[in-house]
């Protein structure tokens, strides 16, 4: 059976891309997208991409004709979808949300438009995490938290959202916005006594915010303290890897030889051999003492809430010298609220660094607050520790190759040697290794690796041979990106690889024949 492609834009924004001009296909002139990681070895995947050229020859998709039959839907964030199906499976392999709209020029130009789209990163990347202090909790768990935070199209696609048109109708047609309605997240294999107090910028340039990690930076974090992986799929679920997953290696699904029309190959590439690795890991210390200031409105400094208003800010714990600090327990103090006239109420919500006020006031007079403190158990940091593991031999045989990685949400140091080692051992040599292959079919009737091109995604184990190189090995695809040209007579699909550990390097595990038999053919993992 050929292949058939849709390309769909959810112009009404309802979550059906079925309406009368949201199937936009055979206005595609261009489709390339991508997804996932780039480079192996990488905690937390690239943005997602989608870049569309279609024929405008009528200005249907060009916003400021008002009398296009989508005037004013040819706006940012309208959902953006790309399927197959080859006789027998429907598959998705993009969504995400329109970013730009970019018409040619000219009446006797080129008459088309550029679509650019994008996936869910953005979201994370553009949110100010404020979570609260997670103590003795897995990754995953944190990471789950982490993306609560973000409102996003996912969520909004699939959530229950009170008082929203198509978001309110429980059971119905939406779900009660738990993450697993959009996330799938393998339980994490480390344990963190603590997160969340310490993701901050610090700077020392006075004029220089010290802000606190996006979303995107502290899943970063705490994916690169896993040692695991964090991406959004072709579905746009956001997936979590635990470090096990790629560890345990597997059965390779095909094996691809000499097929490619492309291979990106090195052997021995300084980005990947390491012979020297340090990890940077961020001891805390909780005060004992309960009322510890963590916050206080700067001397010579009022807040005035007018009348019948609510003012909400969020503050951010420092020390005495201006440095960002952790807090937990935190609570305002009211024996030290002082009010020069009025009154009002204030609460708190507090975060892992620092705290939502909401300071209402109900009376017929303006509120002036002229001191106001936060006080609770003040987290601070006792200094940066390091591990290193370094392997002599390699160092004088290919020079010192180092490798520095700072982990915010690593607190002890046996755990931070359990890293370093692990990536000097896995490092330390120099190996072939193909970054990514590239295959081409006929995108409507096949050909070539076309049944693979359609199937293989993300996290899937394959087997690689090329004579030229005499190169083979087992990878797993970190990354996609995909051109869909000439009518989609021409399909061009890139994976990005990341080495599977050979079977002489897979981890120790009890009662499994070939893994048991430790130091002979396997090795510890952490």
């Amino acid at each position: 059976m050929p292949t058939t492609w849709t390309i769909a834009v959810d112009w009404d924004r309802n979550n059906d891309f079925t309406e009368t001009y949201d199937n936009v296909t055979s206005r595609v002139m261009s489709a390339k997208w991508a997804l996932g990681m780039r480079t192996p070895y990488t905690p937390i995947a690239n943005e997602a991409t989608l870049d569309l050229v279609l024929d405008n020859s009528d200005r249907r998709y060009s916003p400021d004709n008002s009398a296009s039959p989508l005037a004013g839907k040819l706006v940012p964030q309208r959902p953006v979808r790309i399927q197959s199906n080859d006789g027998t499976t429907t598959r998705t392999y993009w969504l995400g949300w329109i970013e730009s709209i970019e018409p040619a020029l000219g009446r006797y130009g080129k008459r088309t438009v550029r679509i650019t789209a994008m996936g869910a990163m953005q979201f994370l990347k553009a949110t100010e995490t404020k979570l609260s202090l997670q103590l003795n909790k897995t990754t995953d768990q944190i990471i789950a938290e982490l993306i609560r935070e973000v409102i996003m199209p996912p969520a909004l696609n699939r959530a229950w959202i009170l008082g929203r048109v198509g978001n309110s109708e429980v059971g119905v047609s939406m779900v009660l916005g738990d993450t697993s309605a959009y996330s799938t997240l393998d339980t994490g294999k480390l344990t963190l006594a603590m997160a969340a107090d310490n993701w901050v910028i610090q700077t020392n340039a006075s004029d220089t915010k010290k802000s606190t990690f996006d979303v995107y930076r502290a899943i970063s974090d705490i994916a690169t303290a896993e040692g695991g992986k964090f991406f959004f799929d072709r579905e746009g679920r956001a997936i979590f890897y635990n470090r096990h997953r790629f560890l345990l290696g597997g059965t390779p699904i095909v094996t691809v030889d000499d097929s490619m029309s492309e291979m990106q190959y090195s052997f021995g590439g300084r980005d990947y051999l390491k012979n020297e690795v340090t990890v940077v890991c961020h001891p805390r210390s909780i005060s004992t003492a309960a009322n510890m200031v963590l916050w206080s409105l700067p001397d010579g400094n009022s807040i005035i809430v007018p009348p019948g208003k609510i003012i909400d800010l969020f503050v951010k714990f420092e020390d005495e010298s201006s440095k960002r600090v952790g807090g937990r327990d935190a609570y305002v103090d009211l024996t030290t609220l002082t009010f020069e006239e009025g009154s009002a109420t204030v609460t708190i919500a507090a975060s892992a660094n620092g705290a939502e006020l909401k300071l209402v006031n109900t009376t017929s007079l303006d509120a002036i607050i002229t001191r106001l403190e936060i006080r609770g158990r003040k987290i601070v940091d006792n200094g940066e520790m390091e591990a290193t593991a370094l392997d002599t031999g390699s160092i004088i045989d290919y020079g010192r190759r180092t490798m520095r990685l700072n982990m915010p949400s690593i607190d002890n140091l046996e755990q931070a040697q359990h890293i370093a080692d692990f990536e000097r051992n896995r490092r330390k040599a120099p190996q072939g290794m193909v970054e990514a292959v590239t295959f081409k079919s006929h995108g409507l009737n096949g050909g070539g690796q076309h049944a693979q091109q359609l199937a293989r995604t993300v996290g899937d184990l394959i087997r690689v041979q090329e004579t030229q190189t005499e190169h083979e090995g087992n990878y797993f695809i970190v990354g996609e990106a995909h051109e869909l040209m000439q009518g989609a007579t021409l399909w061009k699909t890139t994976w990005y690889l990341e080495p599977a550990p050979l079977p002489t390097a897979l981890p120790w595990q009890v009662g499994v024949t070939g893994r048991a038999e430790l130091g002979a053919v396997t090795r510890l993992a952490y």
